[in-house]
């Protein structure tokens, strides 16, 4: 039953099980499949569920990199933050640099595409499901919850890339956010507020959770179905959410609850590779290696151990920025390869020019040797050569994580610091430290504490979809520096805007339309009732930015 996934449903991979029935042999072609088989009983349903893990992890618009979720963790969270650099990809330094907030931009339009693709079919099971009395009643909570917990999801992960920040401008929600489209129509609609987006995810999270308590149904503690929606990931969304939100409070309500169950896995495990889910994995995207992405994997734009030509020549490179604001004590360390002073002479360094790819010397033999198992035997070696994610089979195939219990810690602590529970602050981070850092206490308090929240949220979650996402949440600048100024970023990819162009690599939250994509043209060109207009004034009428696309 690993390939259930066959139906088309407005537009999206469903699964169905009728071919486990009885009748098995009396199927009807499946174009000609209606609604109503497939929601004839929670057990077809909840393979229509199954389906919504399977829109995560497939190919899209036949183009490499294309891949659901993992696309959105790789082009919009790691390639345009401050975590990784790409090798010497020069080529991609509109998407490394925000350049593409254009309304036409494909690599704009995926986002959107990909989310509302989720939440149609998340809407088909929500609408459909058969709720009331009976033997089947809480079979059908448990699918319905799933349901609600991915279009919860999915409006927070929308909302994160389209809107801006939750108090920019002092709007506190009140700016332009995402379309709520909560049933099966695609009709024109307008845009909802920033915080009307975000009361309808607390209200599909809170159903959500109660109804996986009522139902008394959760998946298998089997690693391979960490894929499938629980209560844990119904708190770990909500988390997120609230934290987008500022809404301090509720963050600390159910980071704990997300991440109960599920402790701070090892440095064993942490060394593994992350292509499989770990104890710690409070979610993860679908993954079976009898239904591979091959080259439009994730690994191919994240991994030095994918045979693709992108990751062999383009491996990811951890910034020393990050490292360098982390003890080095740290056992998580291991897997960057970190050149010695002897390595690195500092004269040589403050030449280099690109990424600091090397093909001989002392750096080059230990990491062919160190790293022989973490990378492709023809990937290009480079200084802070990062080797988180290791293929676990074929071209690219491995789990990618959606929630891990120590963002929920993260998460903890920093709304923790902004409540000025300043104690809690630091027992919070210290529990996602001394697991790889026995010695490690935290002392520091201010905006020391928060910038140490900060680091270490940076270098554990690094590679994992984050950077620019927090970095915008924060309304932090982005800051890159180069080999000269302390830092292993290539030029063309760091450097201060001084023309008026707004095309440089290190730029303030301002910038770049305030790092909010404009709505893409795939939308505007049917729903003519969506607007730029970014915030609404005391009398009720909407202020509008102007951009240069405008």
């Amino acid at each position: 039953m690993k390939n259930i996934y066959k139906l088309l449903i407005a537009g999206a991979v469903l699964s169905t099980a009728a071919a486990c029935s009885e009748n098995y042999l009396e199927l009807a072609p499946e174009s000609s499949v209606t609604k109503g088989m497939l929601f004839q009983s929670p057990v077809e349903a909840q393979y229509v569920v199954n389906g919504l893990g399977r829109i995560m992890s497939t190919q899209y618009l036949e183009t490499q990199g294309y891949n659901g979720e993992g696309t959105v963790y790789a082009y919009n969270g790691e390639y345009p933050g401050d975590c990784l650099e790409f090798g010497n990809k020069t080529g991609w330094q509109n998407i490394v640099k925000q350049n593409y907030n254009s309304s036409s931009n494909t690599n704009v339009q995926f986002g959107w595409y990909y989310y509302y693709k989720l939440i149609g079919n998340a809407n088909q099971v929500i609408c459909n499901v058969q709720e009331g009395a009976g033997s089947e009643a809480n079979q059908w909570k448990h699918v319905k919850a799933q349901a609600l917990t991915y279009r919860a999801y999915a409006y927070t992960m929308l909302s994160q890339l389209f809107s801006r920040r939750w108090s920019d401008m002092g709007a506190n929600g009140l700016q332009r956010g995402v379309i709520l489209r909560l049933d099966e129509s695609n009709d024109a609609m307008p845009c909802s507020t920033m915080g009307e987006v975000f009361a309808q995810i607390y209200a599909d999270l809170d159903e959500a959770i109660t109804l996986f308590s009522e139902c008394g149904i959760s998946r298998s503690n089997d690693a391979n179905k960490r894929w499938q929606a629980n209560i844990n990931v119904a708190h770990a969304v909500y988390t997120r959410a609230a934290l987008i939100r500022e809404d301090w409070n509720t963050v600390i309500a159910h980071a704990s609850q997300a991440r109960s169950g599920y402790p701070i896995m090892g440095i064993t495990d942490y060394m593994a590779g992350f292509n499989t889910a770990t104890k710690e994995w409070i979610w993860e995207v679908f993954e079976d290696e009898t239904q591979p992405m091959h080259y439009y994997s994730f690994y191919n734009y994240a991994s030095a151990s994918c045979l693709g030509s992108n990751s062999r020549t383009y491996p990811p490179i951890i910034s020393k920025q990050i490292i360098d604001a982390v003890d080095p004590a740290d056992e998580r360390m291991a897997i960057y390869a970190i050149p010695t002073a002897e390595e690195l002479p500092e004269s040589k360094a403050i030449k280099l020019k690109t990424a600091g790819n090397v093909s001989s010397g002392a750096f080059y033999d230990r990491v062919k040797k160190d790293f022989k198992n973490r990378i492709y035997s023809t990937t290009t070696i480079f200084y802070y050569l990062a080797t988180k994610f290791i293929v676990k089979s074929g071209t690219g195939d491995g789990c990618i994580p959606i929630f891990r219990a120590a963002e929920m810690y993260y998460a903890e602590a920093e709304a923790q610091y902004h409540l000025g529970n300043e104690s809690a602050a630091r027992t919070a981070l210290e529990a996602t430290v001394k697991p790889y850092n026995s010695a490690y206490t935290c002392t520091k308090s201010g905006a020391d504490l928060f910038n140490e929240i900060k680091a270490y949220r940076k270098f554990d979650l690094a590679n994992e979809g984050h950077s620019w996402f927090d970095l915008k949440r924060w309304g932090d600048p982005m800051v890159r520096k180069t080999w000269a100024e302390g830092g292993n970023w290539r030029p063309e990819f760091a450097g201060v805007d001084e023309d008026g162009t707004d095309k440089a690599g290190n730029y303030g939250p301002e910038a770049k339309n305030r790092w909010t994509p404009i709505l893409p043209n795939s939308e505007a060109n049917y729903n003519q009732l969506i607007t730029k207009f970014e915030s609404i004034n005391p009398d009720g009428t909407w202020n509008r930015v102007i951009t240069a696309e405008e």
